[in-house]
This record gives C-alpha cells, structure tokens and sequence, in this order.
C-alpha cells in the first residue's frame, strides 16, 4: 500500500463555507421523512446496485422503509449540521474528505463490533480510514478508460498519457475541479509525479494546461460524461474508475477497456458512517453494508473491491479489480485542508 502525504492534519471546518464546495444546505425531500431511514448514495449504476445490493435485502429483513438521496456529500455534511438535532439524512455513504469533516464536526457516532457485528469481517486496512467512525465499503482506483479500437497502444505510465495528449494522440477526457476525483485522484497524483505539493500545486496545473491548451482534451463534471463521450467518438480515452469502465464495457460498449499507469492510480474507498442523532436503524444497515453477501453482490455488479474479506468475486470479475498493494492510497484528510485553496488554484489558471 502506497501512501502519498505530506504531515498529517484534520481538515480545517472552512471547507464547508468555501469555494466551488460552497454548497447551500439543501432541504431533504419530504419523501425522506415518510420513510424509516434516509440514507445517501452516488448516482448512475452506483445507485442501482446500491438499491439492489443493500437498500432492498434491509427492507425485505426489517419491514422498514428506506429513502435514498443523491447529491454531493459536502452537501450532505452540510444538511446534517445546518441540523444536528434532528439530522434529515441517517447514513451517509460518501467519500473521505467529507468523512473527515464530519467527524471533525463531532455530526457521527462511533462505530464498532458491538453495533455492525460484520465489521469483525472486514480488511483492518481499510477499516483504518473510517478512524473508528465508519468504514469502506468498496474501493476502485482512478485509472485510465481507453476505445481499444482507437488507442491501439494505450499509454503505460501517467507522464505517457500527458505527452500523448498534448501531442495529439490521441482526444482524451478529464476532469474538471467540480468532480469529485479531482483533488485526490488528478492534482494530488500529478503532484507526486512533477514535483509538486499540497501548498505547490503549479506543476499539477501546468501539465492540464498543457492538454488544455492542446485542444486534445475534455473536461468533465458528470461520471456519465467520458462513457457517453467514448461511445460517441468524442474522446478515444479518459481519466475514470475501472469498476464503471468494466460495468460499461460488459453492458453497453466491450469497446471500453480499462488500465493502471505506472507509478499506479489513486484509490478511492466510498466511506459508511452513522450520523448522530438519526435513526438507530442506521446501524443495522451500516450491518448490511457491512455483510459478505452485500458487498458481493456490490462488488461484481459495481467490480470494485471489496471490504469484506469474505466477498467471493465472479471469474470475470476478479483479475479486473483494484488490490491495496498496488492502489496509491493517499491522505485525504490533509487534502481536505487544501482543497479551498486548490480549487481558486485551478478557477483562475484552468478556467473549466
């Protein structure tokens, strides 16, 4: 396991009144207050195999009914502490950063064996980054979606990829500062590889300059975006999760494949947590996010990784998803204290 960090901070509690991530707190439909539990999830075939995997196996158990929302989970974090007291949201499944604020915020409940027994089953390793609060559930890296008709030689290392576009290549895809990967899975790992920092990110930003100033390249905002673009003919290769690109390529386009540049792609686990002072329900289903049988169903229908030690993968599925010793894993805690910074950064130089 790789680890790309510089010293070790909470992320500062700013973050959620600052910049692009600026979100207003949102009011949760009145759907969500009908229902036994409100929880949140992404969106796309995310959110499908989310419903089938865990939302629908809990309700069938409990009787109970459960609400799921889309969004952003700064926004998330945001509605939960506009009202500690009476949170409208029960679970959060969102990513690190937010978790981070979250606990930072004092918004969770500790998590442990006593209260989601499955957690007992779950890689220690992973576990870790929920810093006794939550957990993993899957994980899938930031690697590179290619058109194998289109890129006969798909570039090996991050650096190749960079100098391919800018030479024109091939019509790449990227992100743009509102995706979610952005900080983590783009700045952070052109960081490491040019020589930047958390404080110097000028050589992150001077490479997408570079491709933007190219005209080879697209920026995106949306996870539906780079599929839609590939399929189209707009782009013949894109930054993107290898769980989605292999769910797209067995479902709708088997011209999609996936790869892992040198030095390797940045992992990216999607955090549970229980909010303080929602539903007790909530931690049985942190249980069901937790189980074996969940995540397996998860796991081979999103071909991410599993947490759960005990997932059996489909034949398909298993040379295909991410391992903890070959992803880059970094601190996303002291990326949340950046982030503000990062994203002023990129407004004023990239404009996208």
């Amino acid at each position: 396991m790789e680890f790309i960090a510089s010293k070790v901070r909470r992320p500062s509690t700013t973050l959620l009144l600052t910049g692009a991530f600026a979100l207003a707190c949102l009011s949760v439909s009145t759907a969500a207050f009908s229902a036994d539990l409100t929880v949140t999830a992404f969106g796309g075939t995310w959110e499908k195999a989310y419903r089938k995997c865990f939302v629908e196996p809990f309700e069938k158990k409990t009787g109970k009914t459960v609400d799921v929302t889309l969004g952003n989970p700064l926004q998330w974090v945001n509605q939960v502490a506009a009202n500690p007291a009476r949170p409208p949201i029960d679970v959060m499944v969102s990513t690190p950063e937010a978790t981070y604020i979250a606990i930072e915020r004092k918004l969770l409940d500790p998590v442990t064996v006593k209260d989601v027994p499955n957690l007992a089953q779950l890689d220690p390793r992973l576990v870790q980054y929920g810093h006794g609060y939550g957990f993993p559930i899957t994980y899938g890296d930031f690697g590179l979606m290619y058109s194998v008709k289109r890129v006969k030689n798909p570039p090996k290392s991050w650096k190749e990829f960079v100098d391919g576009v800018v030479a024109g290549k091939y019509q790449a895809g990227i992100p743009d500062i509102n995706y979610v990967a952005t900080p983590a899975g783009l700045i952070t790992l052109f960081n490491q590889i040019y020589g930047g920092s958390p404080t110097n990110i000028q050589p992150a930003l001077d490479q997408v300059k570079r491709m933007r100033d190219s005209r080879n390249v697209t920026f995106f905002s949306e996870p539906n975006a780079p599929l839609n673009a590939i399929r189209n003919g707009d782009i013949d290769i894109a930054m993107y999760y290898d769980g989605r690109a292999w769910s797209e390529h067995d479902s709708t386009n088997a011209d999609i494949a996936w790869i892992n540049p040198a030095p390797g792609s940045v992992a990216f686990p999607n955090m549970a947590v229980k909010v303080k002072n929602g539903s007790p329900l909530g931690m049985q289903f942190l249980d069901e996010l937790a189980s074996a049988q969940g995540q397996s169903c998860f796991a081979n229908a999103m071909q991410y990784t599993a947490s759960n030690t005990r997932v059996t993968y489909d034949a398909k599925v298993k040379p295909r998803i991410a391992t903890v010793d070959k992803s880059i894993w970094v601190n996303f805690e002291d990326i949340g204290k950046y982030v503000p910074q990062w994203i002023e950064s990129w407004n004023k130089q990239i404009g996208h």
